[in-house]
């Protein structure tokens, strides 16, 4: 009995398993605009405060219009000038069209000679270049004081969607610069909070199991850990590096562990939910009916040759005192369970299903009512094929 493995063993059953992917995150509006300034200048009022609600076309802010005013007065001048000398070229080309008529019934007539007819002929012409250059011109002076009305309509803030107010960023007085900058301010942040979503990251390892439609539930800390049911409704497709700001994984990083962002739609967002708020969220990836499981922590590897037999570790000594590892021979590292017949541990190689909170689906490889070695853990690491084991405490299915 000495020479016996202390063992803790279970008798495999079947029982309901759940799988589910937990990651943490946060919790933001489904739909929200960055209202950023059109045009640079100096805040002169703020319309709103945090956590106002607000409606499409609602005036929010303004900027300073001083120098945008005296622009478009300065554009509407020049297009009275340029309107006025239109007219003028107009007056001309008629005079001309009638002198170039007389010449050309006198030159029909012999009266007059071709050098004079070719002269008025030529003054028509020019006259006429002057009409289309200067409709150009006041073309022009109507473009210029669209574009200058414009930027003067663009003092004028207004949200371009109904929603709240989730973050006001700057104050009245302060001064901003316009969107024609590569970074244009954000005055403040309009959400939708009628649709909210846990945005949450996800570890590389477990993004495999998570699809689009899968439920899950969606714990706020701020809220007394208050869970709201939840649908997965996006999964981002590239990597993100983990500790980053968000962006996706654009350089050298094969050593960085990455995450995956996945968002969730909540499904009757409480009134008490904010933007920002930290969530944790369970993600029920598969559910299985009496399947057959067993410890997670029962399930070891070992390898094994072509013969399915495990090759186990054999130590040499060539001196005294000296003990030296022999070559380990190849083979197949697989999944197994250690199962108990006639007083001993023989390894059985199985495939693995959908994994529980603390047992796993067994789908090929072991019969229901087997009597396995369940722990201890590092008794498991350790444990050789055929060992004899002595079982320390058994638990029944």
């Amino acid at each position: 009995m000495r020479n016996r493995v202390k063992v803790q063993t279970e008798t495999t059953a079947r029982e309901d398993l759940t799988s589910v992917v937990t990651a943490s995150g946060e919790v933001q509006p489904h739909t929200f605009v960055d209202l950023s300034a059109n045009v640079s200048g100096r805040i002169t009022a703020l319309l709103v405060r945090e956590g106002d609600s607000v409606s499409k076309g609602q005036v929010v802010a303004r900027i300073d219009s001083t120098r945008f005013e005296a622009a478009t007065q300065q554009a509407e001048a020049a297009l009275q000038a340029a309107r006025a000398d239109l007219q003028r070229a107009r007056a001309d080309l008629e005079l001309s069209r009638l002198a170039f008529e007389r010449q050309e019934r006198m030159h029909k007539e012999r009266l007059v000679s071709d050098q004079a007819f070719d002269q008025a002929d030529a003054e028509l012409r020019m006259k006429e270049a002057a009409v289309q250059s200067q409709q150009e011109r006041v073309a022009q002076a109507e473009a210029s004081l669209a574009s200058i009305r414009d930027d003067l309509d663009k003092t004028t803030v207004v949200s371009p969607m109904d929603g709240v107010v989730t973050s006001l960023k700057k104050e009245m007085g302060e001064v901003v610069i316009g969107a024609q900058s590569f970074q244009p301010t954000v005055i403040m942040t309009i959400g939708d909070l009628s649709v909210m979503e846990a945005e949450i990251l996800i570890d590389e390892t477990d993004i495999r199991a998570v699809a689009i439609g899968q439920k899950a539930e969606v714990s706020v800390d701020a809220l007394d850990d208050l869970k709201i049911d939840g649908t997965v409704t996006e999964i981002g497709s590239s990597a993100i590096p983990r500790g980053s700001t968000g962006s996706v994984s654009t350089g050298s990083t094969a050593n960085q562990a990455k995450d995956f962002k996945v968002v969730i739609t909540l499904k009757d967002p409480p009134a008490a939910l904010r933007p920002g708020l930290n969530a944790t969220a369970e993600i029920t990836t598969a559910h299985k009916q009496a399947v057959l499981a067993v410890p997670i922590q029962a399930v070891v590897v070992r390898m094994v040759d072509k013969e399915g037999h495990v090759i186990e570790n054999e130590f040499t000594s060539s001196e005294p005192g000296e003990v030296e590892e022999a070559p380990i021979e190849k083979g197949e590292e697989k999944d197994g369970v250690f199962v108990v017949k006639d007083g001993k541990a023989h390894f059985q190689p199985v495939k693995t299903g959908i994994v529980g909170e603390t047992d796993i689906e067994i789908t090929e490889g072991l019969d229901e009512g087997a009597e396995i070695v369940t722990g201890s853990y590092k008794t498991l690491r350790t444990l050789e094929n055929e060992a004899r084991i002595k079982v320390d405490k058994k638990k029944e299915a």
